[in-house]
């Protein structure tokens, strides 16, 4: 479901950010990312308090937001505020200021942060299983997901601010502060070897310098998964701060917390010994969002809903992404469960590249698979639809090498094979999807086969039948 755009102002401890998504309900987009460096947690840490400049600086950045989202036409807005407004003595002052700017701001509670963070990663990966941990400037919050569901949610005061003026900030030490938060919190279980996500902007800065750091093909953060020796080989790059800055992936504003960042993340490794590391670039805001949706609009598949969004809104003619799917699923019905989905979303992308030049579409519609703004996917997902929409549209050359960088050869050519039969299915009626419905595509012994009803056998023609001999002699190798 199509809806007004949605913002989240998130009044954080080193900055204040405007987020505004569009797109459907279940995969929002951001549409517009702002971001004011107001530090309200380097002056809480300094005096307890907001200082006069600094709330001044905080209440004109809001004030700007309100604008913003007014000219953008947004219906739901969210304002929260987290851990540096929850400390400071004068937050009180902060929150009735803002509110007399009309800019009223929900303070949130530790734990109910915390459950946000984790339904963010719900929200982008529905059967997200593990541990949480988001760090901020001011706190670091964990959750444990199961079922979709957040559980245990938790608070702690072991922000990158406050741990960068700690006299001992090494893993150990943190590790066993961590432990001992746990010990005194109520039905908090560790489990081990469960995933461990990480959300939050320095934990993604680290993703980014081990990407960098190991020529990493594809440097999109989206469910990076990390290796659980990375922090061997992220230890000399973030002692060194001359070799952050050479990176080019770290700002000078993240680069006197990476170290704390960095410690945190091996002493959450120390403590869950998790069975991988995955980053998130879904979080506090996103949780908010999914929050609010209804429980049929919860279980919808993200990907689903955001592939069908982006194919309706390039489609050449009546969007019928979805009868294309359901044309060609019956020769596909031993893929694995996994692919199901992937299947589909080549076919809602099906009709997306029709504007580039007819030398590009191929590279193009390969293109967006890897490089769009897509939720619930891996890179060896991406991989695989960009393999799927390159052969749809006629890829000419090998399919680009990126992808067997990302993706196994053996998922890479299954995708082939559904991108020649959306080709076949596009060819069929020129792509307007009105002959899907009298024209079966089936298994006949070993062969593929066209069966026309009476009125549509016009519809047959040489190349139809060229592009269907391409298609089964490549599924017939392939099944013998």
């Amino acid at each position: 479901m199509i809806q007004s755009p949605r913002a989240v102002i998130d009044i954080g401890s080193n900055a204040i950010r405007l987020v505004v998504y569009g797109g459907p309900a279940r995969a929002p987009m951001p549409i517009y990312n702002e971001k004011a460096r107001v530090a309200l947690g380097e002056s809480v840490a300094k005096s307890g308090e907001i200082a006069p400049e600094t709330m001044k600086q905080a209440i004109a950045a809001l004030q700007r937001f309100d604008a913003l989202t007014v000219a953008m036409n947004v219906g739901e807005r969210h304002v929260v505020a987290t851990e540096a407004t929850r400390q400071a003595k004068n937050g009180g002052e902060f929150l009735l200021r803002a509110a007399k700017a009309g800019v009223p701001i929900d303070l949130i509670t530790g734990e109910e942060e915390a459950r946000a963070s984790a339904l963010g990663v719900v929200c982008d990966m529905p059967w997200a299983t593990g541990y949480v941990a988001d760090q901020g400037g001011g706190s670091l919050e964990l959750a444990k997901v199961e079922n979709g569901e957040p559980q245990q949610p938790l608070s702690m005061p072991f922000g990158t601010i406050p741990l960068s003026k700690s006299p001992d900030c090494s893993p150990k030490s943190i590790a066993r502060d961590i432990e001992e938060r746990i010990e005194e919190t109520d039905g908090f279980e560790i489990r081990k070897n469960l995933p461990l996500h990480l959300v939050g902007g320095a934990w993604r800065t680290l993703a980014q310098l081990h990407m960098h750091a190991t020529g990493y093909p594809l440097t999109i953060l989206s469910n990076y998964s990390m290796p659980l020796d990375a922090g061997k080989t992220l230890a000399e790059l973030v002692a060194n701060r001359s070799a952050m800055e050479q990176s080019g992936v770290v700002s000078n504003a993240r680069l006197p917390f990476m170290s704390t960042a960095y410690s945190t993340m091996e002493a959450l490794i120390r403590v869950f010994e998790p069975s991988e590391i995955i980053v998130s670039v879904y979080g506090l805001r996103e949780g908010l969002l999914f929050d609010r949706l209804s429980s049929e609009q919860r279980n919808e598949d993200p990907l689903i809903a955001a592939a069908r969004h982006e194919g309706a809104r390039l489609s050449r003619f009546a969007y019928h992404g979805d009868r294309i799917a359901h044309w060609i699923a019956p020769i596909f019905v031993h893929d694995p469960q996994p692919l199901h989905r992937l299947r589909k979303a080549v076919c809602l992308l099906a009709d997306s590249a029709w504007n580039s030049h007819p030398e590009y579409r191929a590279e193009h519609a390969a293109e967006l698979a890897l490089e769009g703004n897509w939720p619930g996917v891996t890179a060896s997902d991406r991989a695989v639809m960009a393999a799927g929409l390159y052969a749809a549209y006629g890829g000419k050359k090998t399919r680009p090498p990126l992808l067997s960088l990302l993706a196994t050869d053996d998922l890479l050519d299954r995708a082939t094979l559904w991108g020649l039969a959306v080709r076949l299915a596009q060819r069929l009626d020129g792509g307007t999807g009105i002959g899907l419905e009298g024209v079966a595509l089936k298994q006949e012994s070993k062969n593929l086969n066209l069966q026309f009803e009476l009125e549509f056998a016009h519809l047959d023609s040489p190349t139809v039948r060229r592009r269907l001999k391409q298609l089964n002699d490549i599924f017939v190798g392939k099944s013998s």
